[in-house]
């Protein structure tokens, strides 16, 4: 068999699973709380899958793997260091946050302080965020695509738009299902690519001694060349400063802490114990799944030092698959990427559709909608939301992992303070949180649009630039402080 008829036998099967998996949820959606978090009961191994599956998304896939062989360990510190603090702050809301009976993450802040107008700011933001981090995962499922299927990267992208909207119309309850499978795949080739990888090295203290030497050019034509010693040094000798791996603390952990996707998984466990075994155990999982990325990102580039023919860091994995990988070992994996993607979309989809239906509309229009038109009004927007980050992504970014963690940098300048604070403070008013996600929004925006920081030498990354989410939180932390000292005698505090 050819590898194209090899990689369409993949591809064709993982349609099967997903369809399969994916038409349960249509069946069990009945209410708003199905539709959104599966009524609060899914249990531990479905919880750890969609959870994970949410987590582990084409930016980690694609954009992580590739910055290691680009950057090194620099690479660690810019992203998987601060993703797993934020889980360890996830850990700490999981137990409080899981007796708010919500179905949105800024419906907490109506119930938590008693303001509709900071529910719908939260809501709006959120449509705004992910509609652009959308962008990654259509991005990273078409540059799968075209090299699995040999078609054009517009094409590609329509087909990765069919396979959010049909699981993530079910509701969580689909998503959750085809989770499952997405998750297991990711698992699987994450493992088995670093094992491949890895059988071809002499080991980890050999791996280590050759990655020190490599000052090659990353990508063939692009001018940009590695610094011996730059695969180990946590700087990347300069490449990466410290004050860009600083600032993408900011943006990538403290953004994970504060991103409704994360929060709401806590909402739609079975029970706290769930949501807390659920946490701990897909930490676990992903230790070892970041791992082999490491051993995927430096000993590909000990196997190959430069690669050809690809334009950017995100292209350097498929790359690599096609040029080392067995046929039958790539095809799998490369399915295992588009798993990333999707798992990461159709949740993201799912809760842009909430930002907009729940928070905006329903919070201040309508309230007493019905479960049916509400449903209906949620597969509409889902499709609008869909389609708006199909069109973007026909202009995709530079650098999936840079263009993540700015967007978490909003989540983080807005959400983090107001949701953390009102969680653990009982002095926490409603004008505090107010001021902290209105000021972490005034103070960080001026930082994207004048790109403050320092600006990358390489062509084949964005520019790159101070994380607006360290001034922002800053801001944001001060101001809720202040503001909260200054109003908890004032009526400014709900009681709980």
């Amino acid at each position: 068999m050819t590898k194209s008829l090899v990689y369409m036998c993949y591809f064709v099967l993982y349609t099967f699973f997903i369809l399969w998996f994916g038409k349960s949820g249509f069946n069990k959606t009945r209410s708003t709380r199905d539709f959104y978090i599966a009524n609060g009961s899914l249990g531990l191994f479905t919880s750890i899958s969609t959870f994970g599956g949410t987590w582990f998304s084409a930016a980690s896939m694609l954009g992580l793997t590739g910055s290691i062989y680009a950057f090194g360990y620099s690479a660690i510190l810019y992203s998987v260091i601060g993703w797993f603090f934020g889980a360890f702050l996830i850990v700490l809301l999981a137990n409080k946050f899981k007796e708010y009976s919500i179905v949105t993450m800024p419906e907490f802040f109506k119930i938590r302080y008693g303001s509709t107008f900071l529910q719908a700011a939260g809501g709006l933001v959120i449509v705004i965020g992910y509609v652009f981090y959308i962008v990654i995962q259509i991005k990273g499922f078409g540059i799968i695509m075209t090299k699995l299927l040999d078609i054009p990267y517009s094409l590609a992208i329509f087909l990765v738009y069919l396979f959010i909207l049909y699981t993530t119309f079910g509701g969580l309850y689909s998503v959750a299902r085809t989770d499952i499978i997405n998750f297991l795949l990711i698992v699987f080739g994450s493992l088995l690519s670093g094992f491949i990888i890895w059988s071809k090295l002499d080991g980890l203290q050999q791996m280590h001694l050759q990655a020190a030497v490599i000052d090659t050019e990353v990508i063939k034509n692009s001018g940009f060349y590695t610094i011996k010693g730059g695969l180990l040094d946590p700087f990347a000798k300069g490449l990466q400063p410290p004050i860009l791996l600083i600032s993408s603390f900011f943006g990538w952990g403290l953004g994970l802490a504060a991103n409704p996707q994360y929060a709401i998984r806590i909402s739609s466990a079975r029970d706290k114990k769930t949501a807390l075994n659920m946490v701990g155990i897909t930490i676990l999982i992903l230790i070892l799944v970041y791992f082999s990325n490491l051993i995927i990102g430096l000993g590909s580039r000990i196997l190959v030092p430069t690669a050809v023919g690809i334009n950017s860091i995100d292209e350097i994995f498929p790359y690599i698959i096609d040029t080392i990988f067995s046929t039958h070992y790539g095809g799998l994996i490369l399915i295992s990427i588009i798993a990333a993607a999707i798992s990461s979309a159709n949740s993201q989809l799912l809760i842009l559709a909430s930002g907009f239906c729940n928070d905006i509309y329903k919070n201040l229009f309508n309230p007493s909608i019905n479960d049916e038109k509400f449903l209906n009004l949620n597969r509409f927007f889902v499709g609008l939301g869909g389609t708006t980050s199909l069109l973007l992504a026909l202009n995709p970014p530079a650098s999936l992992l840079i263009f993540g963690a700015k967007i978490w940098g909003v989540f983080a300048a807005v959400f983090l303070i107001a949701l953390y604070g009102g969680v653990f403070w009982s002095k926490a008013t409603k004008a505090g949180a107010l001021a902290a996600f209105i000021g972490g929004l005034v103070t960080s925006l001026p930082f994207y649009i004048a790109k403050v920081g320092y600006k990358a030498i390489t062509p084949i990354t964005t520019d790159y630039v101070v994380n607006p989410a360290l001034p922002g939180v800053i801001a944001s932390l001060i101001l809720f402080i202040l503001v909260s000292l200054l109003t908890q005698n004032r009526g400014g505090r709900m009681q709980l």
